[in-house]
């Protein structure tokens, strides 16, 4: 199972080792506009809450294009 995370825990990301965003409107901002920037795969919503699929995040920052 993945490690999900609340998108707004950032002393949690952290340790997870997830360094960017840094700041919660950062996110917010990556979470807007994830179909765009190809995130779709690491947002989850559980009713209100959106949470961070690590691990898909970590691929997806490896897979992009520099």
């Amino acid at each position: 199972m993945s490690e999900l995370i609340p998108m707004n825990d950032l002393e949690a990301l952290k340790a997870a080792g997830v360094l960017y965003p840094q700041t919660e409107h950062g996110w917010r901002w990556l979470y807007r506009h994830r179909k765009t920037k190809g995130f779709c795969s690491v947002f989850r919503r559980v009713g209100r809450r959106i949470l961070v699929d690590v691990p898909a995040y970590i691929e997806t920052v490896r897979s992009q294009p520099q």
